[in-house]
């Protein structure tokens, strides 16, 4: 045919299509995962030849072993083998470190943020396809109409910008702003030409679009009685950290400066596209961006004053209408779904009385022309900033660019990435059902965790009767006892979450329209006012999840309040569970980390102030309190005399930051406690049993320490961690080695030097 070799060639590397070559790239990688098992099972069994003789540990040849020592070895470094006694987290995450970096996106990466940028992963491609219940009732249909309408950016153009200035415009609504109005000619640059009362803009802005301005309202179960919600007012409204507004460091000053000329730059864009474009324009930008720092920096300063305690105030809106000279009571009225299920004299908490005295006191100051139009400016901004990522792209583009410099490094905000975090929070119960109904590993997963939170359990009250020499007081035991053995467990899902019919009904008063983002926003927020009135009215009908759902990115936690540990779907597999696993993998990885929540139930903030019912009451004794605070003051002194510094290189620059001690102490005492009571239930267990794990060699308590460790892997911008360590977060090295030193369970399993002073037993 007259072809040439290069024609033949050509023609050949034509038809590779992309097709084939993900083809050969998952046969590559296919090779090389069964080489690297190959090698594991090789390894194992020459191992096995050369201890036979003089070692009674068997060798596990299990499927589950084997799939085990392979994720194990992974991310084991052999090179610093001879400093594992005093560096154990650079053995146990050293090959993890070289093999996983940071995204140029990001600026860390650890196991659990890993394992929720998989899930997400899974979310997105599930809402991304097609909707198999496709009756518009259907709670899948709205989840995800709702999502792709999000996606589109090509809709999101001719609309959502011109939606934002309708509703501002509107007359019967936001009624206007000093942007718009005073734009006429010969018009006023420092009053407002239209205004409202300070009711009239909080009913429109707060209460019928859900703006976060001044304060915000959610639902909270009864301090004294779980069966019982209350309507709580807390402190809202911030767009940036309180941290910020008054600190006179560099990144304080820059941000300050970031926020200022985002608000001009939206505003602008706004105005623009309503047609405005008088010679005025820019000043009036300047002094919206002005007046908004000011509220907010009012607001700040008083936040900085009066942190917000966890023990709410219970009082009625009738109370509060009288003492902050506002109508919280129509106002309410007016915000909820459903009125009835409220009046003037139920009970209510108020989260922080000082901050509410301050922020009203300030806003009764409207008569004044200058703090009217400063208070106005506040509030359209808050509602504007609301819905930023809900608008075109040039608003979503100078939001993306203002977190840029807020965080001083470019962050992975694409339009995939938001919808899908906004759905996953917005939507916590149709997700879960959408994840759960799309795999089938779950029953075993959920099986295995229940059978490790059952032992925990077990193991845990054989601590506090045998070990827990620090808490020395026979009634404080008698309580944690207590509180030991009316502990309970979500694990999965929310009933509720596992039903169509079920969620179908919950999700009645949620609309969709499928051409109109901003809209849907909108609909969102009344189904929001509906649910918390719902919530009220209904407070067990999530099971409790719903309360669990506002710790955003929680796999696991406890909370006090139900003496409840939560343990969401998405978080059980690998690397932190796997029922085929051997025993002691599976607990010294999901284990420990579920041992340091239900020790955090007798320790921590929460735990030592809530009673086994959830009443809130501090329950320790004196005796116990020193004993803790002698075993506290030994770890910082191993922080402040042993330890003593930690070194960052900062643009070639090492920077040593002298460690405090104080207010981590708390946190390692915690590992400590979590990793001695798991291990000494793994070693009553009858599951336990003496064998080597292949390729590592390792016995069964060392591979509890090492399924542990590897759940602590992480790489972190020196920068940030420089920071954490300031203020008092040390990095999870530090925190692991620390533990693991003040341990002599883990010096036996490796035939480490014991320390001396152990600290806390």
């Amino acid at each position: 045919m007259g072809l040439t070799d290069n024609g033949k060639i050509g023609t050949i590397c034509n038809r590779i299509t992309s097709r084939n070559l993900l083809i050969v790239a998952f046969v590559f990688l296919g090779l090389l995962s069964f080489s690297l098992l190959i090698t594991v099972i090789v390894q194992a069994r020459k191992n096995h030849e050369i201890n036979h003789e003089t070692n009674n540990n068997e060798l596990c040849l299990t499927r589950g072993c084997i799939s085990a020592a392979t994720h194990q070895l992974r991310s084991i470094d052999n090179t610093v083998l001879s400093n594992l006694c005093t560096d154990f987290y650079t053995y146990a995450c050293g090959n993890w470190i070289k093999t996983h970096p940071i995204q140029s996106f990001d600026v860390e990466r650890t196991i659990l943020g890993d394992i929720i940028d998989r899930r997400n992963f899974e979310i997105e491609r599930l809402l991304d396809a097609p909707i198999s219940r496709t009756n518009e009732r259907s709670w899948e249909y709205k989840l995800k109409t709702y999502y792709t309408e999000c996606l589109d950016d090509y809709a999101r153009v001719p609309n959502s910008g011109t939606y934002m200035i309708g509703l501002i415009k509107d007359n019967a609504t936001i009624d206007g702003w000093f942007m718009f109005d005073n734009s006429v000619e010969n018009a006023s640059q420092v009053a407002l030409l239209k205004n409202q009362t300070l009711y009239q803009q909080m009913s429109h802005i707060h209460g019928d679009f859900g703006a976060l301005a001044i304060f915000g309202i959610r639902t909270r179960f009864d301090e004294n009685d779980t069966s019982i919600k209350r309507l709580e007012f807390f402190p809202a409204g911030l767009t940036m950290e309180v941290n910020d507004y008054v600190g006179t460091d560099s990144v304080s000053m820059s941000r300050r400066a970031a926020l200022q000329l985002y608000i001009v730059e939206v505003v602008t864009l706004l105005a623009m596209e309503a047609g405005i474009n008088d010679t005025n324009l820019s000043d009036r930008a300047f002094t919206v961006a002005n007046d908004v720092f000011t509220v907010e920096e009012f607001l700040a300063e008083s936040l900085q004053r009066n942190p917000t305690s966890n023990v709410p105030r219970t009082t009625t809106l009738q109370e509060i209408s009288a003492q902050f000279s506002f109508d919280f009571s129509n106002l309410m009225a007016h915000e909820l779904g459903d009125p009835s299920v409220i009046s003037i004299l139920t009970p209510i908490y108020l989260s922080n009385t000082m901050y509410f005295t301050d922020a009203f006191g300030y806003m009764s100051k409207d008569t004044d022309p200058l703090f009217a139009r400063m208070i106005h400016n506040y509030l359209r901004w808050r509602l504007i900033s609301t819905y930023i990522d809900d608008l075109s792209y040039e608003y979503v583009h100078a939001h993306r660019l203002y977190l840029n410099a807020y965080y001083g490094h470019a962050l992975h905000t694409s339009n995939d990435v938001y919808c899908t975090r906004e759905v996953i929070r917005r939507f916590p119960l149709a997700i879960q059902h959408l994840y759960t109904m799309n795999v089938t590993r779950y029953s075993n997963a959920i099986t295995t965790v229940q059978t490790i939170f059952d032992s925990l359990k077990n193991g845990f009250k054989e601590y506090i009767n045998e070990n827990a020499k620090w808490m020395v007081d026979e009634e404080t035991k008698n309580i944690a006892r207590e509180k030991i053995d009316k502990l309970t467990a979500a694990i999965g899902y929310a009933t509720i979450a596992s039903d169509d019919a079920s969620l179908d009904n919950y999700y009645e008063k949620f609309f969709v329209n499928n051409d109109l983002h901003l809209e849907n926003a909108y609909h969102y927020h009344n189904f929001h006012r509906w649910s918390l009135s719902n919530s009220l009215q209904n407070p067990n009908i999530l099971d409790h999840w719903d309360y669990f759902e506002t710790r955003t990115s929680r796999l696991f936690d406890y909370i006090a309040l139900f003496n409840r540990l939560f343990v969401i779907a998405s978080g059980m597999h690998e690397p932190l569970v796997n029922s085929e696993w051997p025993w002691p993998v599976n607990m010294g990885s999901i284990g420990v980390l579920l041992a340091q929540k239900l020790f955090a139930s007798i320790d921590g903030p929460d735990g030592r102030t809530h009673l086994p019912n959830g009443t809130r009451y501090d329950w320790w004794q004196s005796p116990t309190i020193i004993g803790y605070n002698n075993s506290r003051n030994c770890i910082t002194d191993y922080y402040v005399r042993d330890l003593k510094t930690l070194t960052y290189n900062i643009n070639g620059a090492e920077i040593q930051i002298p460690l405090a001690g104080e207010p981590f102490s708390p946190t390692t005492l915690r590992h400590i406690g979590a990793l001695r009571f798991a291990y000494n239930t793994l070693m009553k267990s009858n599951d336990i049993k003496s064998f080597k794990m292949p390729g590592t060699n390792f016995t069964s308590q060392q591979t509890f320490f090492l399924a542990y460790a590897q759940t602590q892997c992480y790489q972190r911008e020196e920068l940030l961690q420089l920071i954490r360590t300031q203020l008092g977060v040390y990095d999870e090295r530090t925190a692991l080695n620390a533990a693991l030193i003040h341990m002599p369970e883990f010096a036996q399993a490796f035939q480490c030097q014991s320390k001396e002073n152990q600290c806390f037993d």
